[in-house]
């Protein structure tokens, strides 16, 4: 998808998003946070939450930089938009739509920028990330969190495979090279990409966990697994009955990897910084 296509698509998934936060918080917030770890974040610091969708990491990043900071959350969907400024109230927060390829966000206004899973779907990424580059101040670092591929990330391939068996056919898998959640998978992509927009002393440091939750919670866990990505896309033009049998086949194959009263799902993620 384009830029324009992208934006229509996270503000449609919007309402979805809003209401599986609890999953999303389970399956990146443990990432972003070892990203955010990786700044240098002190009071009075101006930063750029890049891909800030409903707002809880630029919330976060603001309170990490208090007092006196700021955090600006880039979206390029007014939807999520919508959602974020509803929920924060803050002066230390703002919230700004644009396409971060494009945007002019002022040469030097920030002191550093993040995101969380959020750099992934850029139609043109060395254009965004050079933009970006622009916006930071002399000295000023980038670090973010993004995928593995599919193998590394048994909580999106569980979901995708159980839906595929109820459908009779395989859910499209993104393109590696994007825009998509495994555009930057490999990491020799990341550096040349960041290279070329003017980044230096990149690393990339990829990190393989388990993300675990309490049985109890797998009904919960699978019903939301259907609500956005590509197994809703899958969704869209089929019936009620058939997306409840998509839920119990989820549900099933979480099941599966229970153990000790927990289903623990393989997690895999980069996290990346760069300086300017």
């Amino acid at each position: 998808m384009g830029n324009e296509e992208q934006a229509r698509y996270w503000s449609e998934a919007a309402p979805g998003w809003a209401k599986t936060e609890k999953r999303t918080e389970l399956i990146g917030g443990a990432p972003g946070r070892l990203a955010m770890d990786r700044l240098d974040l002190r009071p009075g610091l101006r930063l750029l939450d890049i891909g800030c969708g409903t707002g809880g990491t630029t919330v976060e990043l603001a309170q990490r930089t208090s007092p006196g900071g700021t955090a600006v959350g880039l979206d390029i969907a007014l939807g999520m938009l919508a959602g974020a400024r509803e929920r924060v109230k803050s002066a230390a927060v703002e919230f700004l739509h644009g396409d971060a390829q494009q945007l002019d966000l002022g040469a030097g206004s920030f002191g550093a920028a993040f995101s969380r899973f959020g750099v992934m779907f850029f139609d043109d990424p060395t254009m965004a990330f050079g933009n970006v580059r622009r916006a930071l101040r002399p000295g000023g670092r980038l670090a973010f969190v993004c995928w593995q591929g599919v193998d590394r990330n048994d909580w999106m391939r569980i979901s995708a495979t159980a839906a595929a068996a109820v459908l009779g056919s395989p859910l499209p898998v993104p393109h590696d090279d994007g825009p998509g959640p495994f555009s930057l998978a490999d990491p020799d992509r990341i550096r040349s990409v960041l290279g070329a927009a003017g980044f230096r002393e990149i690393d990339v440091s990829p990190q393989n966990d388990c993300l675990s939750f309490p049985v109890a919670q797998v009904s919960e866990f699978a019903a939301d697994s259907t609500g956005h990505g590509a197994v809703s896309e899958a969704l869209r033009t089929v019936d009620e009955a058939t997306c409840s049998r998509v839920k119990a086949a989820i549900e099933a194959a979480l099941n599966a990897e229970v153990d000790d009263g927990r289903v623990h799902l393989a997690r895999g993620f980069h996290v990346v910084t760069a300086d300017t």
